[in-house]
């Protein structure tokens, strides 16, 4: 029997991934992360550091636009507003479920 080890961490605003392994885990280029990041959507907990960090939540939003870029061949000059929206959405939910949780 084949076993298939999978690591699971919580993505939310106080656990951070790094550059190398947002890449790993996004699902896009090494290229259409670079054009996030100068466009100024995606956004690192510390610039001013040689190794960039960023809130784990972005992966959630990546790898939905990467399946996004996939499934509608999606043009790199979307993928900022993409994200943007599918950050805002998540942020939304989230808001959602708070609120929720207050009425009960």
């Amino acid at each position: 029997m084949n076993t298939q080890r999978t690591d699971s961490m919580w993505l939310d605003e106080h656990h951070t991934i790094s550059l190398d392994e947002l890449i790993e885990l996004s699902g896009l280029s090494i290229k259409d992360l670079q054009n996030l990041l100068e466009s100024g959507v995606l956004i690192p907990n510390n610039r001013a550091e040689a190794i960039w960090h960023f809130n784990s939540h972005y992966l959630v939003s990546i790898r939905a636009l990467s399946r996004l870029k996939q499934d509608f061949e999606l043009e790199p000059n979307a993928f900022a507003l993409t994200l943007v929206f599918l950050e805002r959405i998540r942020s939304l939910e989230f808001e959602l479920h708070t609120l929720a949780q207050l009425k009960h």
